[in-house]
Formats: structure tokens, sequence, C-alpha cells
């Protein structure tokens, strides 16, 4: 059977995250994606208090999961990871230090983290790019690598530059592949995210040119898949839609699941949510949830 599970990013924010691990528990979610932003931002909760402070303060969260019978599968690091702030580049990587010490106290196996953006450097070149991005995961590997845990890049979107929309310079699956192909550590994984392939995927090169789509991105990556921000949107925003056969949405959820077994994927079905659209009803939203996405992922909607 396969597993599923739920970013929880949301849960936390409103309900604390004894209670959202709770809700998931009673939804009949096998694992979550436990979310790591706050701790970096807002004077650094536990991660100003240095090593022992995280193991501590995420060893009780990873137990208690654990008594819940959920797995911690994933958790989500970083969305930006650098500006043309030379001091915010350097927090970012002490951040992200603490990220990966935070997954494996929860005893997650893998840290989810954004690329460089075209947003953050909508001048850089191919080069530059792939420089800038390469130089930060390179710096984190040795530490991975230490504490036994997997980096994940993740695909991405488009962005917004001066008005315009355009696709993210790693939005194009390709040139993400050269930077983790570049990556010199056997701790990286990639992580799949359906709706920002499909936004990329959707906008295409400046020069017209398409990039490759949901399916060929898997097939692309392969077993270098570990895990998954699974989610739909109307190909313009990112929406974080459920999979909905009626949806307006532009992943083809059929080929996306076929894809994904052809490839051998064997980890978490983690679903990527926008849960804070139900505002006061999230939690019956989740707990619907639990048995309508195991029925997507199993074919039986």
């Amino acid at each position: 059977m396969k597993k599923i599970g739920i970013s929880i990013g949301a849960l936390q924010a409103v309900l604390g995250e004894k209670r959202a691990l709770e809700i998931c528990a009673e939804s009949g979610f096998d694992a979550v994606d436990f979310n790591l932003k706050k701790y970096g931002r807002d004077g650094f909760p536990v991660y100003a208090d240095g090593d022992e402070a995280v193991i501590e303060h995420f060893s009780k969260i990873g137990e208690y999961a654990k008594s819940l019978g959920l797995t911690i599968s994933q958790t989500h690091g970083r969305n930006r990871i650098a500006t043309s702030d030379a001091a915010f580049c350097e927090q970012m990587k002490w951040v992200s230090r603490m990220d990966l010490l935070a997954t494996k106290a929860l005893e997650s196996p893998t840290c989810v983290i954004h690329s460089v953006t075209t947003k953050a450097f909508p001048d850089g070149d191919s080069t530059f790019m792939h420089e800038k991005n390469l130089s930060f995961f390179q710096y984190l590997a040795p530490y991975a690598e230490e504490i036994d845990v997997n980096i994940a890049l993740e695909t991405f979107g488009d962005s917004e530059v001066e008005g315009k929309r355009v696709i993210d310079f790693f939005g194009d699956s390709r040139e993400l592949k050269k930077t983790f192909d570049a990556l010199n550590t056997h701790k990286k994984v990639i992580c799949i995210d359906t709706g920002h392939t499909n936004k990329a995927h959707a906008v295409g090169l400046s020069d017209g040119s398409p990039v490759p789509d949901v399916v060929e991105t898997i097939k692309m990556f392969g077993r270098d898949i570990k895990v998954l921000h699974l989610n739909d949107n109307n190909r313009f925003s990112d929406q974080h839609l459920p999979p909905m056969k009626k949806m307006a949405g532009g992943v083809k959820w059929e080929e996306v699941y076929a894809a994904l077994d052809e490839i051998g994927y064997d980890g978490v079905y983690n679903f990527e949510l926008a849960l804070g659209y139900f505002g006061s009803e999230m939690e019956n939203f989740v707990r619907f949830l639990g048995g309508y996405l195991r029925k997507s992922v199993e074919g039986k909607l």
C-alpha cells in the first residue's frame, strides 16, 4: 500500500505543532512534511540557542510524532537561499545548517531547500546562476554527510520580474539537473513539486520553446526522486490545489502516478496543499483529505 503524507506548515502556524501532528494522525495520514521556516526568522527561535537546544527541541517533536504512528518523511527548509545581500547569504548558510540538524533530530531523512531564484537575480546569466546555486549546496554537503541527512533540491516554476511573468531559471528541469549532477555528495536527492513544474512548462523559455513537463521531469530524474510536493494549479498561480479530475488544473494525475510507478518510486506520496484557504474549516478539510488523497494515489477516484 502506498503511503500518503501532507505538508503541515499552515496547521503548525494556526494550531501549533503538537495539534497539527495529532490531526494528521487522526485523519489517516502515514507521514507529514514538517515546516522549519519559522525557525529561520524573527530572532531565530531555538536555532539561536545552539546545536544542543535544537537537538533537544526537535527530538521531542519527533518522538511525539512517532507515538502517534506518524513518520516525518521530510522537512521544508528555506524558500530563499540567496540575494544580492552578502550578509543574508551567509545567514542562510547558517540557518540551512540548522535546518539539517533539526531534520536529523526529527528522525527525518530529508530536508527540502529551494534553489537560487530568478526573482533575486533577474540579470543572472547561466554561469552565474549555476555557480551561485552549486556553491550554496556544496557548502552544506559535508555537514549533510556528517549527520546523514539528505538535501533535496526542488523543481521550480516561474517568477515575476518587473511585472512580467517569466520562467525561473531552475524552472527548466534540465538546468536543475545540471546543478544536481555537479553537486559532489551522496546525500543529494530530488523533490518533485508538480505545481511548480506545471507552471514552468506553461510559461516556457523566452524564445517560446517548451521546457519539460511534470511527467518528463519525473522520468528525467528517475530514482533520484525521494520526496514529493504534489499539488495542482491553473498554470498561472501557485494555488496548491489537491488532485481533482474535473478541476481546471494542468497536472495530469494519472500520468504522474504512472510515471512514479515506472521509475520505481517507493517513498511517501506527500501533498503540499493550500490548507490556509479553508480558515476555521482547515481541520475538517484535512480530515476529508486523509481518505480522499489515499483514493487518489491508489487510482480509486
